[in-house]
């Protein structure tokens, strides 16, 4: 493993080294599901890089630890890195300690460290900085909102904190929608770039997109006006991640998911890899039970739209798979009050307004 791993009966410390990449992270998936302590501390002091990618893996070990009966704890994070965790309000499910020992403690284990978890820590200086660039927004509480276009209705997001799939009331879902770009000769930042710039033109006629003047870039909101079955839903996204060959957007209290979605590209054995990745819990009871009936299926079918419309913009034949995976069937119910944030709902009541206020644009223009 790129790490190393130190098992006992009652602890088990994962110290991880680079990013977690897929192979790494599936390592970790083995050794969770297996190991016999309740208690598993993931030590990020020798950690040099971390992406959206990485991000989404923190979510899937999260879930892995749960099934198994299991605590994820987070311990000696760089100021950047513990900035990220929270930011993605990730350390509402991981919780993060500044040192092994204290993570340790809180599990209850303060009594004593077992020998063989001891000889792992003995450097507990500060961690070097990861190397995480600018590809990240700064640490925020709430979201604002500003230099939207004038036809772009701004609600449901101003003022709202962010919610990834630790603060979803559904299921968990991972829905992967892949394209192999062969017959192209175009490399993965051409092709995120290309994305980028044309992403609100891929979108289907039933979606708006408006992006801020800075367009796709961290910290970045967007906002979305969308036409569905239930009705018009304004509400929005922001920019997570934003690098050469990836982005990610992450979505408000109140959007019909909780969680984020993932474009990036990358390079195989001569060809480009280009996909799109969302991993998300339905936000709340009412938005459960719209996927359940159509939701879900009509969602495919936008992220399938807009991979399609970039395959035809840049003339290739590839064909999109789409790969739904469920990876938590349990629903968190502790989050049913996410209720009171429902955008459909508030979009609906706040219709009249809206109304009101495009009439008299109308009328002054």
């Amino acid at each position: 493993m790129d790490g190393t791993v130190r098992i006992s009966e009652n602890l088990g410390l994962l110290t991880l080294k680079n990013r977690l990449s897929a192979s790494l992270e599936q390592q970790l998936q083995d050794i969770i599901s297996q190991a016999t302590p309740k208690i598993i501390i993931l030590d990020f002091s020798q950690t040099d890089s971390f992406d959206d990618h990485s991000l989404s893996a923190l979510v899937r070990l999260h879930n892995t630890a749960r099934r198994s009966g299991k605590r994820l704890l987070a311990a000696r994070l760089d100021d950047k890195l513990d900035e990220i965790f929270k930011l993605a309000r990730l350390n509402e499910g991981i919780p993060v300690f500044n040192t092994v020992r204290e993570a340790a403690s809180y599990a209850g284990l303060s009594s004593g460290l077992p020998a063989g978890v001891e000889a792992g820590i003995q450097n507990t200086g500060q961690p070097p900085p990861s190397k995480t660039g600018d590809a990240w927004p700064g640490l925020f509480t709430r979201l604002s909102v500003h230099g939207m276009p004038s036809e772009a209705i701004n609600l449901n997001v101003n003022g709202r904190r962010i919610a990834g799939p630790l603060q979803g009331f559904g299921q968990l879902w991972q829905k992967t929608y892949t394209a192999v770009l062969k017959d192209i000769k175009l490399n993965p930042h051409e092709l995120i770039e290309i994305l980028k710039t044309n992403f609100t033109r891929f979108q289907p006629l039933s979606n708006r997109f408006y992006p801020g003047p800075a367009g796709i870039k961290p910290g970045e909101i967007i906002l979305i006006n969308a036409d569905t079955p239930g009705g018009l839903i304004v509400t929005g996204v922001m920019v997570l991640h934003a690098s050469e060959t990836s982005f990610t957007f992450i979505t408000p209290e109140g959007h019909p998911e909780s969680g984020w979605v993932t474009f990036s590209a990358e390079e195989n054995d001569g060809s480009v890899t280009i996909q799109i990745q969302g991993l998300a819990r339905a936000s709340d009871p009412v938005y459960e039970v719209a996927f359940r009936l159509a939701g879900s299926k009509l969602q495919q079918e936008i992220w399938k739209h807009v991979l399609q419309s970039l395959l035809k913009y840049v003339g290739s034949s590839s064909e999109v798979e789409v790969a739904p995976v469920c990876l938590d069937k349990r629903l968190q119910w502790s989050k049913i009050f996410n209720i009171f944030s429902n955008a459909q709902i508030l979009t609906i009541l706040n219709m009249p307004a809206i109304i009101f206020r495009k009439i008299v644009k109308r009328n002054i223009k």
